[in-house]
């Protein structure tokens, strides 16, 4: 199945010119990006330096907390894991997530759509949108052979993987029926500036799905976790894994006024994760302790009204 997506220059949004089968051109900035190990490559040498320390310190505490698998089949059953998977829980809720993501929009919007997914990582969902008749294109920054797009191998994917930056999607506007942010719309270090290059890509009547990123109340309690997670990798793995700005969280405020200002509607729709996420506001409130994060399907699309129709609103 071709792919209907076209390429463009991230740094300039100039037409690209293939003059070899691995290579694209940009006349406009005389800039060239290479396929390398069936990747394209879209980041800058500037802006992979950038991105060195965030990817290094994100590949040591990946492996160690037990991602990447040697078995080529365990990739190509994600989300579905063995009981014994050192990450099995959070594995649970990816799939949970993705059903919810066929019935409450791929079954809506039918077959053939063109799907952007963002922070791909091995590139699971992009595997599973195009067994479903989607045609899939996978960013992502991270290109490791066992955490990243280079793991995407073991599928023999017929749909494009792409190096980019969030802020600076190598593609022509307008051509995305989704933009999915899979598990990474909380890398973003700024939403407004993340959003609207989705919505630069969208056709008009395109929608953005934000998949397992997580939501609170309060930012108070979104701070309060990125300080304990930085604490732990920090003793953990020696390192705090902060080379990079990101947000880590979102909260109902932020999404109102995201969708004040960039004119957007948000859906929401929760996955049941079973009783014992269910309880666990409850917990947190006898024992005292943070509140928990919450996890929904987020699906935005244009509105003339921007009414935002979230908690609070």
């Amino acid at each position: 199945m071709p792919s209907p997506f076209i390429f463009a220059c991230p740094a300039c949004r100039g037409a690209l010119h293939l003059i070899a089968p691995s290579e694209q051109h940009c006349p406009a900035c005389q800039a060239v990006y290479r396929c390398v190990a069936g990747i394209w490559r879209f980041l800058t040498p500037e802006r992979a330096d950038y991105f060195a320390p965030f990817l290094r310190d994100y590949t040591t505490i990946r492996s160690a907390e037990g991602y990447g698998y040697a078995d080529p089949m365990r990739y190509r059953r994600l989300p579905d894991v063995d009981p014994d998977d050192p990450l099995a829980w959070q594995w649970r809720m990816r799939a949970r997530s993705f059903d919810c993501l066929q019935q409450q929009v791929l079954a809506r919007r039918g077959a053939g759509l063109a799907v952007l997914d963002v922070g791909a990582g091995v590139g699971w969902l992009s595997n599973r949108l195009a067994l479903l008749g989607c045609h899939a294109c996978a960013v992502d920054l991270n290109v490791d052979p066992h955490d990243g797009l280079g793991a995407a191998q073991h599928y023999d994917p017929s749909w494009p993987r792409v190096q980019a930056e969030f802020e600076r999607l190598p593609l022509a506007d307008g051509q995305a029926d989704l933009v999915i942010y899979n598990a990474s719309l909380h890398y973003s270090t700024d939403y407004r500036t993340t959003l609207r290059e989705a919505l630069r890509v969208l056709r008009p009547t395109g929608r953005i799905v934000v998949m397992d990123t997580p939501i609170y109340r309060h930012d108070a309690s979104g701070q309060q976790m990125i300080a304990e997670r930085q604490a732990a990798f920090a003793r953990n793995h020696g390192t705090r894994s902060d080379a990079l700005p990101n947000i880590g969280y979102l909260t109902w405020a932020m999404l109102r006024e995201l969708a004040r200002e960039l004119a957007l509607r948000w859906r929401i729709v929760t996955p049941w994760y079973g009783w014992r996420w269910a309880l666990r506001p409850w917990r947190a409130r006898l024992t005292g302790a943070r509140e928990p994060s919450r996890f929904a399907l987020l699906i935005a699309e244009r509105s003339a009204y921007a009414m935002p129709n979230l908690p609070g609103s």
